[in-house]
Formats: C-alpha cells, sequence, structure tokens
C-alpha cells in the first residue's frame, strides 16, 4: 500500500506577527507624514480604521506616540493629529582619527546638543586608546544631564572601517587606532549603555532612509570622504554586507598600481587618490612651502578663491568621480549621496562629478548626486538612527 505523501508545511503568520507588521507600517507613515490623522493613517497604509485606532492606542500607552492638535474638516467630528513622541533620544558618538563628535538626537532627528573633543589614540597604543574612551564618557556625563527628563535609548556609534554585526568587533580600520581593543565591549563598560555600532558609511545611508529624503529610494551609494574613502551600499532596500561583513571597501579598490602607499598595505587605492589626504598632498605637490596640517584649512582657502587650492580639491573630485563611475557600472543606483567636509564646495564639485558620471555611462539614466542632506551631522544622525531602528522595530536594519 503507497503511503500519500505529506505536503510540506507552509508557515502562517499569527495574529501578533500581524500586528507587529501593522505597527511597524503604522510608525515609518507617522514618521514620513507627521502630524497625521488616524483617519490619514488608513487611507495612506490601506489598514482598517479600527486597526490604526487600536494600534495608535498602544503606541500612545507605550510613550512612542502623542496626539497632537485637532485638525479642521467643514463639517463632522475634528481629527486629532499623531506624532512620534520627541521625548525619546540618544546619544550618538561619531569617532574620527582626530576626534571625536557627540550629539544628543531626538527621534525626529533634531540635534539638541553637541560637542566635539580632541583625541590622542594616534600612536595607536591600547593605554591612549582607553584614556580617550575615558574621555568621550566624561564628555557624554553633562549632555545627557542637559538633556533632561528625556528617554535615552541607548548608544550609536558612527566609525570608520567594518564592523561584524555578530560580534561588534572591528574588523578592518586601517586609519584608525580603535581595532587594537574591543571597542563595543569598552564603550558599552564606561558609558553604561547599550551600543549599537557600524560602519560610517552605513550609519550615512540610515541617516538618509530615516531621516532624510530617501526613504523610499532602494537603490543607493553613500560615499563618506574623509581621511579614507568609504561606501555603503543600498541594494533592492538591503544594505550589502558581504562575507564577514566586510562588503563596501570600494576605498581600497586599486586604480594605479605605482600609486601612493595606502595604510591597507597596498598602493594606489582609490582613497589615495581621493580622500582628504590626497587633496591635501595635491596642494602641498603645487605649493612646496606649504604648512597646511588640515583638510578644513585647504577648504578655507578654495572658499577664499585660491586657485591652487580649487586644482587641487578639483583634481581629488575628478578621482572621486572615475571611482564613482565604476560603482555606477556595477551597481546601477538611483541615488549617490556625498558625505565630508568637500560637500562645502557643492555648488562646484557637484556639476564636476555629474558631468563625469555621464560621460562614462553607458546608458541614458546616471543616478542622482546629492550632498548628505545634513553634511558634516550625517555620521551623527546615522549613529542615533542605529539605535531607533533597533528600539522601534527589532533590529538595526531596514523595513
Amino acid at each position: 500500500m503507497t503511503t500519500k505523501p505529506t505536503e510540506p508545511r507552509r508557515g502562517v503568520a499569527s495574529s501578533e506577527t500581524a500586528r507587529e507588521i501593522n505597527r511597524d507600517i503604522l510608525l515609518h507613515t507617522i514618521h514620513l507624514h507627521q502630524p497625521v490623522s488616524r483617519a490619514d493613517l488608513a487611507r495612506l497604509t490601506g489598514l482598517q480604521p479600527s486597526t490604526v485606532s487600536v494600534i495608535i492606542g498602544q503606541l500612545i500607552e507605550e510613550g512612542w506616540v502623542l496626539p497632537g492638535t485637532l485638525g479642521h474638516l467643514p463639517r463632522g467630528r475634528r481629527p486629532t493629529f499623531v506624532t512620534l513622541n520627541d521625548r525619546h533620544v540618544t546619544l550618538a558618538v561619531d569617532l574620527r582619527p582626530e576626534n571625536a563628535n557627540l550629539a544628543v538626537v531626538d527621534i525626529n532627528g533634531k540635534i539638541l546638543g553637541r560637542d566635539s573633543i580632541p583625541l590622542s589614540a594616534q600612536g595607536g597604543s591600547k593605554a591612549e586608546i582607553r584614556k580617550a574612551i575615558q574621555n568621550i564618557a566624561r564628555a557624554v556625563r553633562p549632555m545627557r544631564a542637559a538633556a533632561g527628563d528625556r528617554q535615552f535609548q541607548g548608544v550609536g556609534v558612527s566609525v570608520s572601517g567594518r564592523v561584524d554585526q555578530k560580534t561588534h568587533r572591528l574588523l578592518f580600520a586601517p586609519n584608525v587606532p580603535w581595532a587594537q581593543i574591543d571597542l563595543h565591549t569598552e564603550l558599552e563598560k564606561v558609558l553604561e549603555t547599550p551600543i549599537e555600532m557600524e560602519n560610517a558609511a552605513n550609519a550615512c545611508l540610515f541617516s538618509e532612509r530615516w531621516f532624510g529624503n530617501f526613504g523610499q529610494v532602494s537603490n543607493m551609494i553613500v560615499v563618506s570622504v574623509s581621511e579614507g574613502v568609504g561606501t555603503g551600499l543600498l541594494v533592492d532596500g538591503h544594505i550589502v554586507r558581504g562575507r564577514d561583513d566586510m562588503a563596501g571597501e570600494f576605498g581600497h579598490m586599486p586604480l594605479e598600481e605605482s600609486g601612493p602607499p595606502c595604510g591597507c598595505g597596498n598602493t594606489g587605492c582609490w582613497e589615495t587618490f581621493a580622500s582628504n589626504r590626497a587633496g591635501l598632498r595635491y596642494y602641498r605637490e603645487l605649493v612646496q612651502e606649504s604648512k597646511l596640517a588640515s583638510f578644513q584649512e585647504l577648504l578655507d582657502l578654495a572658499k577664499g578663491g585660491d586657485v591652487r587650492a580649487l586644482r587641487s580639491i578639483d583634481k581629488m573630485m575628478s578621482y572621486l568621480a572615475r571611482g564613482l563611475s565604476m560603482l555606477v557600472a556595477g551597481l546601477a543606483p538611483e541615488v549617490i549621496i556625498v558625505v565630508g567636509d568637500c560637500t562645502a564646495l557643492w555648488s562646484r564639485i557637484c556639476p564636476l562629478l555629474e558631468s563625469r558620471l555621464i560621460a562614462k555611462s553607458f546608458t541614458s539614466h546616471t543616478p542622482r548626486v546629492v550632498a548628505a542632506m545634513d553634511g558634516d551631522a550625517a555620521r551623527l544622525r546615522g549613529a542615533a538612527a542605529l539605535v531607533l531602528h533597533k528600539v522601534l522595530f527589532g533590529q538595526a536594519g531596514f523595513k
């Protein structure tokens, strides 16, 4: 006697799962359209008005949503608008080679307080790095106190380098000394708060998706230009992480084998031609007697019309465009977002980048090229968004 094969069991969404999905949808919709009425939420999401009312009631009870002002209609009951509760805040930490930028950021992206402290960790010894972490902790305390009775949800950390999402260890950071220690554990210990840590370019993706104007874009590249060049990649709505969370290190893509030595141990990497350090090098090649010590000084000269400073930054941007054209050919992004001090000259560099990308394109579609919506604060808001996604949706990824 033959036995009829058993059909494989299919997963069935429970009512609890459906509620969680609907809750996430409503939180995102409130975030995008606030202040917004329950009736408009039902219309925007396609959910039943009764479902919207029940979930909004729960979110108000949990403290994530606030009932706001009353709306006006020609007739009938006046609707109550709801907003996200900006009493929820995070501490954002952006670690650079020479300083740490700190900010208290609310759930809507408003920076409530900000500070920057110099770091003396360039030697790379564990003792120096731990001293730098203690300095960060001392600077954080008055910032938290100044925020009063707001509800802290954790600490987000943006750092140059790749972060293992399972162990939280910094895997690869050729331009900064932080990989010498277990940075995540050390910070969590001194700050006594849960921490979410992410690569700076990926953090900027979070910033643009949560606080910026590109929440609906599914294919996007963030290129962070600072002491090196890092990229965050959003493909079909998901961050590309790759094996061992190492995807995105296009800064170490070789452009010229005989080029300058790179911190990664190779020569001629993209970032040796397109980073802030490269811009300074180009200027020193033109001005042998130059005593410029920082990229900000080079920017100041360029803003003042110094021809050699402008030529140096133009050369840096031409190399940036060269690398971006390769990424565009391979990833077909809708948008490229540039983050970094160089965006202070955006009216000059944007046409240069766009023209180079158009010249190298083999299709009629080229991506929009935009500066990060909040300049040097993009990495801070990105660090804050890491925490907000985790506490609101149970994960630090996109929905």
